[in-house]
């Protein structure tokens, strides 16, 4: 069954997707094109900077909307398949309310892995096609081959150990982000039947900030301690020491993911009211 809702969440979602990907790739070509004349040696003439300038803001910008679009079609599709009137045939269906969640959140942390995956695409082929002349060089390639391989050769298998460690924090960060969104729209949708959006939005907004406020806090005071035990520690144990710390992060946002969907389970099982 959850194959089938997988199926059933996707294909709206990725028919507007894949219109956005495909336009921001574009844009990436072009911006490129406009950044070539900004980097050449002789400096182009006035009109020609003013409008690269603008090219390229005009491509951030649709970086941003592909970002902000591709969050707005999972969510959009969470709200309503839960929390208006089609929710009243969702939660009816001879599905388990684990299965309706897991599809959700599949959707979302798929979406939102893929976008981070294509926009980093993108700006590389900005990047890329901007500053060709540099880039498909001899030269270039070799540095980039050096490099890895110095760092191959420090790290050895930790760096295999590094990019998992890193891989999986990335993923449960989205994971969470996600669970916190989902979180919120319950919420709203639970303390009011008006204006359930806004709602939602606002509580997004002053759960984030204070969210914020204590890890800006946290970092402020523990960075600076843990920079000065790192520097004391041994240089042949700092980097087992880097990937201990990485497992805690792991552990402890894992622990956040497991509370978030308790929660938001919680919260759909018991106390949603459709009526």
């Amino acid at each position: 069954m959850l194959k089938k809702l997988l199926r059933y969440d996707f294909k709206p979602v990725l028919k507007y997707w894949w219109i956005a990907a495909v336009t921001s790739f574009v844009l990436s070509l072009v911006g490129g094109g406009f950044i070539t004349p900004l980097a050449a040696d002789n400096e182009p003439p006035v009109m020609v900077q003013v409008a690269s300038v603008v090219v390229l803001i005009l491509v951030v910008l649709g970086y941003a909307a592909f970002l902000l679009l591709s969050q707005i079609l999972v969510f959009a599709r969470f709200y309503k398949n839960f929390f208006t009137d089609e929710g009243y045939l969702t939660f009816t269906l001879p599905v388990k309310r684990t299965d309706l969640l897991n599809a959700k959140l599949i959707l979302s942390a798929t979406t939102t892995f893929v976008t981070a995956v294509v926009t980093v695409i993108n700006v590389l082929v900005l990047l890329c096609v901007g500053f060709r002349d540099e880039v498909f060089t001899q030269k270039f390639f070799a540095s980039v081959v050096k490099f890895i391989s110095d760092m191959v050769q420090e790290l050895g298998v930790y760096l295999i150990v590094y990019i998992l460690e890193a891989f999986v924090l990335f993923v449960l960060s989205i994971i969470f982000s996600n669970l916190f969104i989902f979180c919120c729209i319950t919420i709203a949708s639970i303390i009011t039947k008006k204006a359930k959006v806004l709602t939602a939005i606002g509580i997004y907004y002053v759960s984030n900030g204070i969210f914020t406020s204590v890890v800006q806090i946290l970092y402020m005071f523990g960075i600076t301690a843990l920079s000065t035990w790192l520097y004391n520690l041994p240089d042949y144990s700092i980097t087992p020491t880097i990937l201990l710390i990485l497992l805690c992060g792991i552990l402890f946002m894992a622990i956040f993911c497991a509370i978030l969907y308790t929660l938001q389970y919680w919260m759909i099982d018991r106390k949603l009211n459709l009526s």
